[in-house]
């Protein structure tokens, strides 16, 4: 049941022109990018990498489960299925499921295609592979609060401005000089991931972006169990 409802969602994300753009045109505008910076030094390309993360995270994970998860309580496609032979956890693997999967290929053909133009190999492998791992459920559970308190799917396009806008603002400011903003920006969500990310492949290990990230983790998945709603908002 699970694995079919899996692929019945796979099939509905490369349908849909919104979920279509954030899965085929993100990964492939961020390529784009590298290949025009393929001759910037190897010392910053641990920043954008990371940078890129982010924004990975925040337009193919946060803002397609924000759709997907409101789209499928609106139209009682979650009522149905809690009747059926699938338990809560089951429903939420089959819908999450396929946004995982292609966001895993995102990231594989995205970070490949960067090393093969040029960008150097991460410094501290584990370190990196720990900001990938962590940042995707991360993502997916901030995709789940924000489609919590959205009526609709078109609400989804205002209600995720700001998780967009904090995570990108934390990337963005996590490459200051300015230690105490770079240390405070490191720590907010999905850019903790980043953050992970790029010192990882510079060669160092970033504690408070490692205990942000897992606090996050743990707050986002408190804060879905709470109030996410399985039939449609008035």
């Amino acid at each position: 049941m699970v694995v079919h409802l899996a692929l019945t969602e796979l099939r509905l994300l490369f349908r849909k022109k919104l979920t279509l753009v954030s899965v085929l045109i993100v990964p492939a505008l961020l390529c784009f990018t590298a290949w025009q910076l393929r001759d910037m030094p190897a010392s910053d390309w641990p920043a954008q990498l990371g940078f890129s993360y982010v924004m990975l995270l925040g337009l193919s994970v946060v803002l397609v489960s924000t759709m997907v998860f409101t789209a499928r309580r609106q139209s009682l496609v979650l009522q149905r299925l809690r009747t059926s032979e699938l338990t809560d956890n089951g429903v939420f693997a089959g819908i999450a499921g396929p946004i995982m999967v292609v966001s895993i290929a995102q990231i594989l053909i995205y970070f490949g295609f960067t090393m093969a133009i040029g960008a150097p190999s991460p410094s501290q492998l584990g370190i990196v592979l720990i900001g990938l791992l962590l940042g995707l459920p991360a993502g997916l559970l901030a995709g789940i609060v924000t489609a919590a308190f959205s009526r609709s799917v078109e609400a989804t396009q205002i209600t995720v401005i700001p998780v967009l806008a904090i995570s990108l603002a934390g990337a963005f400011l996590g490459r200051t000089s300015n230690e105490v903003v770079a240390t405070i920006a490191s720590a907010l969500p999905m850019a903790s991931a980043g953050h992970l990310v790029t010192e990882g492949w510079a060669g160092s290990t970033p504690l408070v972006a490692l205990v942000a990230t897992v606090g996050w983790l743990f707050v986002l998945g408190f804060t879905a169990h709470r109030f996410f709603k399985w039939e449609p908002r008035q």
